[in-house]
């Protein structure tokens, strides 16, 4: 059902998470770095949260501006015949908000507002800073119901930098690109993905979280091909986005 890609343990390398439809835990697959992948859902703690969900739209965001990528998942059964089962499956499912504690994720469904109380028949997930202020949104379809959009204050006292990715050499959106920031000796790097989640497109932005850190040493970006080339800022402002055109060696 839903998907996606992201480097949640910060080891450079590109992991998978995958929900499932029915009755089965979803999958967060570890990129062993030799061409396989192994699943550890169960250990990082995603696994028993989700095994009565039916997944659709999903993304890894940082909610807070850690700098870690969190996991929002929006579930729902597909037969609203379900109910009469009087089962564990429900048409109508709970909204799950998994933080990244760095070595496992911790479910902080519970505490991240009464939305998360609620059940939905929920399909479609999108993230995007609707509002402009760094804090990265949710907006949520939801079957026979109007959408559900979720302001985010979680990430107030935190700092951030967005970035909007123009390719010229390589594709428009500069998909596939890497960006990356360090901060004396704290770097973080975020891969420009082309979709994720379930029928849904998110806000084509990056948003890098940088915790307490007021200012950044550098900013790079390394192009996918066919450019392919590496592009390194500095003097860039943190908390507001800023547009970086390949090749144009600045950014505004």
């Amino acid at each position: 059902m839903g998907v996606d890609s992201a480097d949640y343990d910060n080891d450079g390398w590109m992991d998978l998470f995958v929900a499932n439809i029915d009755e089965e835990i979803f999958s967060l697959y570890h990129n062993e770095h030799d061409g396989t992948f192994d699943d550890v859902a169960m250990q990082e703690g995603i696994g028993m949260a989700t095994r009565w969900m039916s997944g659709w739209g999903l993304k890894f965001f940082d909610y807070d501006n850690d700098g870690e990528l969190a996991l929002i998942l929006c579930n729902g059964f597909p037969d609203d015949l379900v109910d009469d089962l009087k089962t564990e499956v429900t048409w109508q499912e709970p909204l799950l908000l998994f933080h990244n504690e760095g070595k496992r994720f911790a479910d902080v469904s519970a505490r991240s507002g009464p939305i998360f109380s609620e059940r939905f028949a929920a399909r479609g997930l999108a993230i995007g800073d609707f509002d402009n202020d760094g804090a990265v949104d949710v907006l949520v379809s939801v079957n026979d119901a109007a959408p559900v959009l979720l302001k985010n204050n979680a990430a107030k006292g935190s700092h951030w930098l967005g970035v909007n990715l123009v390719g010229k050499k390589s594709n428009p959106d500069g998909i596939g690109a890497r960006v990356t920031v360090s901060a004396g000796d704290w770097t973080r790097s975020r891969m420009k993905v082309g979709g994720g989640s379930f029928l849904s497109s998110s806000d084509p932005r990056v948003v890098l979280g940088l915790g307490a850190r007021k200012k950044i040493d550098w900013l790079e970006v390394r192009w996918p091909q066919p450019g392919g080339g590496v592009e390194r800022f500095t003097n860039v402002p943190v908390d507001r986005y800023v547009t970086i055109v390949e090749g144009s060696g600045k950014w505004k």
